[in-house]
């Protein structure tokens, strides 16, 4: 009786394994992503102290002031 080897089952149980895990690290990849994209972030209470961005917002003008402008807008309603 010749004795079979098991060299091809072997190759075909690694083969297996490896798209096994690459498929469930692009599955995790994707997830992340989708999670990821759906995420949205408030700026600090740094980035929205007036004092940092050089004056507070003039609407009348576009431009930061020092809040003095008589005819200026400087809160919308």
């Amino acid at each position: 009786m010749a004795r079979q080897s098991s060299k091809p089952y072997f190759h075909i149980a690694v083969r297996g394994l490896y798209l096994a895990l690459r498929g469930g690290a692009v599955f995790l990849w994707r997830a992340v992503r989708l999670l990821a994209a759906g995420t949205q972030t408030s700026p600090s209470d740094d980035e929205l102290n007036s004092s940092i961005r050089g004056g507070v917002l003039n609407f009348r003008t576009g431009k930061f002031d020092d809040g003095t402008d008589p005819a200026g807008i400087y809160k919308l309603d």
